[in-house]
C-alpha cells in the first residue's frame, strides 16, 4: 500500500508543477490506498494574476486521472475541492 501511496504522491507533484507554472496550486490531500479515493485542492490563479489562464478543474481532473493511471493506480474516486478561504 505505502507503494502505491508514493505513486500517487509521484503522479499528484508532476501535474502539480504544470498548474503552478500556469498560475494556480494543486495540493494532495488525502489518499486511501485500500479505497482507491483521491482527494485534492485545486485553485486558479486570481484573473488580474492571470493573463493566459488556461488550466480549468476538468483539465486537472484529466491530469490527473491520466497521470495517476500511468502510475499503474486505478481511482475508484476523484475528488477536486477549492482552496479553504
Amino acid at each position: 500500500m505505502e507503494h502505491v501511496s508514493a505513486e500517487v504522491h509521484r503522479a499528484v507533484d508532476n501535474i502539480a508543477q504544470i498548474v503552478r507554472r500556469d498560475g494556480g496550486v494543486l495540493d494532495l490531500r488525502t489518499f486511501d490506498a485500500t479505497t482507491g479515493e483521491l482527494v485534492v485542492t485545486f485553485g486558479q490563479a486570481a484573473s488580474e494574476d492571470c493573463v493566459a489562464c488556461t488550466i480549468d478543474e476538468p483539465m486537472v481532473r484529466a491530469f490527473l486521472e491520466e497521470a495517476v493511471r500511468a502510475q499503474g493506480v486505478e481511482l475508484t474516486a476523484l475528488h477536486i475541492q477549492s482552496p479553504a478561504g
